[in-house]
């Protein structure tokens, strides 16, 4: 299942780089992506997982990027 998240502070693609390196590691993670303007997130991983996923990516991000923020961005 893919779902779609806004980036807040992320400052540099190395940055980015790093945040995408340590959430292929998770479990029920199939894919990750972060847009060139780091703005945007998708995740693809398991339905049941994603409560898990995100919290450890909120981690992630905030050990790489001290000020990101992550956000569910809701599509109509």
């Amino acid at each position: 299942m893919l779902r779609s998240y806004h980036l807040t502070h992320l400052s540099d693609a190395g940055k980015a780089e790093k945040i995408l390196h340590e959430m292929d590691g998770l479990e029920g993670m199939h894919s990750a992506r972060i847009s060139a303007d780091l703005k945007e997130l998708d995740v693809d991983a398991e339905e049941g997982k994603f409560s898990f996923i995100m919290d450890h990516t909120v981690n992630i991000c905030r050990k790489i990027a001290d000020e990101c923020e992550i956000s569910f961005m809701f599509r109509s």
